[in-house]
């Protein structure tokens, strides 16, 4: 199966900050299906008990126009709840 869903908003530094916590919340709580919002519906997923993080920082900057910053973090696990090597797709 490959699907993806995405969901793009523009928000506040406070919003993005609840957006967030939000998030870490739902995926710490001991529940085996972690519930992600994106956009309109929800997306309902079912981590393995160890995840890789990685985390990315791009910073670009332009001849014409406004600097770049663009921070990436990425979750992702095996089926089966082993965690997934460096590298691994989602």
């Amino acid at each position: 199966m490959a699907d993806k869903t995405n969901h793009e908003a523009t928000l506040s530094r406070s919003d993005a900050a609840e957006h967030l916590r939000s998030l870490g919340s739902g995926l710490g709580d001991d529940r085996q299906s972690w519930i992600v919002p994106v956009g309109n519906k929800t997306v309902d997923v079912h981590p393995g008990a160890e995840l890789t993080v990685e985390t990315t920082v791009d910073e670009r900057s332009r001849l014409l126009g406004d600097d770049i910053t663009e921070v990436t973090v990425q979750l992702s696990w095996k089926e089966g709840g082993e965690s997934t090597e460096e590298g691994d797709g989602e």
